[in-house]
């Protein structure tokens, strides 16, 4: 009898925990790209909607996964440090990795650095990513610190920085589901994860629950 009562409390549990906001926005957002919802919900997609991600479809989804929740609380000014120094580092590798190469003299002649030459000329650059990764930990895994996507111009991060400033702190809160779909006219199979986010700052910003969107050409 004791577990034929406990049966409906756990049900219920199980639905309550499908019907919070998280849940909600990401299955709002899922069945827009079947087309069986709402098209509006693409617009929960962090920093708006690009071309790509308004003509993105999937035949069918399901979550198949969920990681630990995410979160993390810390000094605005501290991120901004961090993105700053990245920045700056990457942009003197660059221009020593061209000028090392020939592309930035008047040489004809283009020579090809050797891997010993590259990893030399990067290093400062990862151990400032690292770094990165090693103070704000959420902030850097939604940022894609360390990955081609964070020097996109289309990051969605970057402006939101610019937005919250460097006064006072953030509170960042990332969920990770992990969508299996059937896409294209084969019904293939793919796993892929959807980022599920809220940021809020102690000067009043609040994001609300957003999808973070992935780059157009890497769904990780």
């Amino acid at each position: 009898m004791l577990r034929l009562a406990l049966l409906p409390l756990l049900v219920s549990v199980g639905a309550a925990a499908q019907d919070d906001p998280v849940h909600q926005v990401a299955r709002a957002y899922l069945d827009a790209l079947t087309g069986a919802g709402d098209d509006a919900a693409r617009e929960s997609l962090l920093g708006g909607v690009t071309m790509n991600a308004q003509i993105a479809t999937i035949g069918s989804w399901r979550i198949v996964a969920e990681d630990p929740v995410r979160k993390e609380t810390a000094s605005l000014q501290a991120a901004n440090q961090l993105m700053t120094d990245l920045d700056k580092s990457g942009r003197s590798t660059l221009a020593a990795l061209l000028n090392q190469s020939g592309a930035l003299s008047n040489d004809i002649e283009v020579h090809e650095l050797s891997e010993a030459e590259a990893n030399r000329l990067l290093a400062p650059t990862k151990e400032r990513a690292s770094r990165f990764f090693r103070t704000l930990p959420v902030l850097a895994y939604v940022a894609r610190v360390s990955k081609p996507v964070y020097w996109h111009p289309k990051n969605p991060i970057r402006p939101l920085l610019v937005q919250a400033g460097s006064d006072g702190t953030y509170s960042l809160e990332v969920h990770r589901l992990t969508i299996e779909s059937l896409e294209g006219p084969r019904k293939e199979v793919r796993r892929w994860p959807l980022r599920v986010l809220r940021f809020t700052t102690s000067k009043g910003l609040d994001t609300g629950w957003k999808i973070l969107p992935a780059s157009d050409w890497n769904g990780d």
